[in-house]
């Protein structure tokens, strides 16, 4: 039985190992965390007060439909293997895909306000030195979030090609909130892709374009950089909304790091509009959930405030050049509300840091923390997948 009950925090990361179709996969997230997907959609408020009841109105439906049948065009794999989690868990398909379409159902309505007026996101550190090679990421989540998400490692073998980019075979890392298919948080693949999501709440969003969750689950099949890039261009389609992606190939003979911001075409043109940024050998980046390069306008004036707090907070302190570094960095809990680290002790604090991944390029492992990396040891260390 769903509680629809926020618990404090719990010192736990469930982690599933599964392989099969996509669909399989799916269906085993489901029912593995069937009871925590249950009590998340009872939670989670933009679900239950802004897109069911959005859903519901002709124009809702239309635009909830069009942009279903634009994914279903691209990547009907993923559609299958989110198929397979409501199966799985025994909920309604519509209510999960609206989750993964996010914010595009009110702003295509011109629904104010926006939902998710609050300050979400999450902090992204790459170091790319020669003796220490490091990607640290904070996931923060609206507080029904907590204890609310999990790791998968799956093995997806096809018997035939699958959506527009052909992926036969796919074999990855993902921390998922409840529900969410993989791809979206912190994330790493045998080809040796590691990447991390920071959201950015863009003004303008596209209906019937790609919504962003879809198009990083694709990037958990890609192969190398070019591959990447070629993901996240999405041509023919193009993002339906924003974020900035932070990743590297553990492979790669030039070690370059990248970030690259992804925003819907402002020119209405069929692929996402993109602005990368090498990180070399030799230099360290910050990315939070703003627009650094982009120039367009973004919706969420408190996310925007928390992102500048928490750049200025990393950029107080010396480049980071160890993982004690960029633990203590993402632990940070000083600048008041708009804090690196998030946690009050309360379960009325509107937006939480509700889980801590570090991925060290050089050993090749992840660490994840539930608490405060600085000021706790990492729940485990797990290696990467790498062929």
């Amino acid at each position: 039985m769903s509680s629809g009950k926020i618990l404090p925090r719990r010192q736990a990361i469930p982690v599933l190992y599964t392989r099969g179709t996509h669909y399989e996969v799916g269906f085993d997230m489901g029912r593995t965390f069937g009871s925590m997907i249950k009590n998340f959609l009872i939670l989670s408020k933009p679900l239950v007060e802004t897109y069911l009841p959005l859903y519901q109105s002709p124009k809702g439906r239309q635009i909830y439909n069009e942009t279903l049948e634009s994914v279903k065009d691209s990547f009907p794999q993923y559609i299958r293997e989110l198929e397979g989690v409501a199966d799985g868990a025994e909920v309604e398909f519509h209510k999960l895909f609206l989750l993964h379409l996010d914010e595009i159902l009110p702003q295509a309505l011109k629904h104010q306000p926006r939902s998710k007026n609050q300050p979400t996101g999450c902090s992204t550190i790459i170091v790319n030195q020669s003796n220490c090679r490091l990607l640290g990421h904070t996931e923060d989540a609206l507080t029904e979030t907590l204890n609310h998400y999990y790791f998968v490692v799956a093995h997806i073998i096809s018997d035939k090609p699958q959506g527009k980019y052909n992926v036969k075979e796919e074999h990855f890392m993902s921390l998922c909130y409840a529900g969410h298919l993989p791809g979206y948080t912190m994330n790493q693949n045998h080809h040796g892709l590691v990447f991390s999501i920071n959201t950015i709440s863009a003004e303008l969003l596209r209906s019937g374009k790609t919504p962003r969750h879809f198009i990083t689950r694709a990037l958990l099949a890609t192969s190398n950089v070019d591959d990447a890039f070629r993901v996240l261009k999405d041509a023919g389609v193009g993002a339906a909304d924003a974020c900035s992606v932070n990743f590297t190939f553990l492979a790669d003979p030039r070690q370059m790091c990248y970030n690259v911001e992804m925003a819907p075409s402002p020119e209405r043109k069929n692929e996402s509009h993109l602005s990368i940024r090498e990180i070399p050998l030799g230099e360290h980046n910050y990315h939070t959930n703003q627009f650094d390069r982009i120039r367009q306008d973004q919706a969420n004036d408190l996310m925007i405030d928390s992102s500048i707090s928490r750049m200025r907070t990393f950029g107080s302190y010396k480049p980071p050049m160890s993982e004690q570094d960029v633990r203590h960095m993402l632990g940070d809990a000083s600048g008041g509300d708009f804090c690196v680290w998030r946690e009050n002790g309360s379960c009325d604090e509107v937006v939480k840091t509700i889980a801590v991944g570090i991925f060290d390029l050089s050993a090749k492992t992840m660490s994840l923390y539930s608490d405060n990396p600085g000021e706790t040891e990492p729940h485990c260390r797990l290696p990467l997948l790498f062929k």
